[in-house]
């Protein structure tokens, strides 16, 4: 061991300062969302976020809690609208028939979640006419957002409202997650509330 480290410094000597690489002392790092299908292959790729870091102070290595956070709810909110986008793409067809269904009304829809509020695209379609319904259009993302709050916050608002006050959970949950900054005791005091007179979820 003593051989090689003797070895690398004698390499070291070699090389003139003409010859070395300099490097700057800031860096920008870019981090993608790459989303792959079923057989690995890539289908598209998403800028998430583009940081410009600096390595000469020990507060400057690695990732602040500010950018974990812009991280974070950057990445949430294209894989949720990606998930959706997956859900709603078999629903354009009529289940029955497979006509292409006509787009009534174009919305969006909010989704409190861990990682922040997204805004998640919610189309209105107009059922097909080969069959009939109680009603003459539908939007799909209902059936798959059965509540507007993720339940992992839920949970999370559960339980630091059980340790500690309304607002002081709120004040440690906007600590640590990228959560809105324009959240109200209210919807932390009476989420949880609703939370547990819901039925519990049956597995099947």
């Amino acid at each position: 061991m003593l051989g090689i480290m003797e070895q690398l410094r004698s390499n070291e000597l070699d090389h003139s300062s003409a010859t070395r690489t300099w490097r700057s002392p800031c860096m920008r790092v870019k981090l993608q969302l790459v989303m792959c299908s079923d057989e690995g292959q890539e289908e598209t790729v998403t800028d998430v976020i583009t940081l410009d870091k600096d390595n000469r102070r020990i507060e400057h290595l690695g990732l602040t809690l500010a950018e974990a956070k812009q991280l974070l709810s950057t990445l949430q909110q294209h894989l949720l609208q990606q998930q959706v986008d997956t859900f709603l793409d078999p629903c354009s067809t009529c289940a029955d028939c497979g006509a292409l269904l006509k787009v009534k009304a174009h919305a969006s829809r909010s989704f409190r979640t861990l990682f922040g509020t997204c805004t998640l695209h919610s189309p209105r379609l107009e059922h097909c006419d080969c069959t009939q319904r109680k009603t003459s259009s539908f939007r799909p993302l209902a059936a798959l957002l059965t509540e507007s709050v993720a339940p992992e916050l839920l949970y999370m608002e559960a339980k630091w409202s059980s340790l500690v006050s309304y607002d002081m959970s709120m004040d440690a949950l906007k600590d640590f997650l990228p959560l809105e900054a324009t959240l109200d005791v209210k919807t932390v005091r009476y989420g949880p509330a609703c939370a547990f007179e819901q039925k519990p979820t049956v597995w099947e």
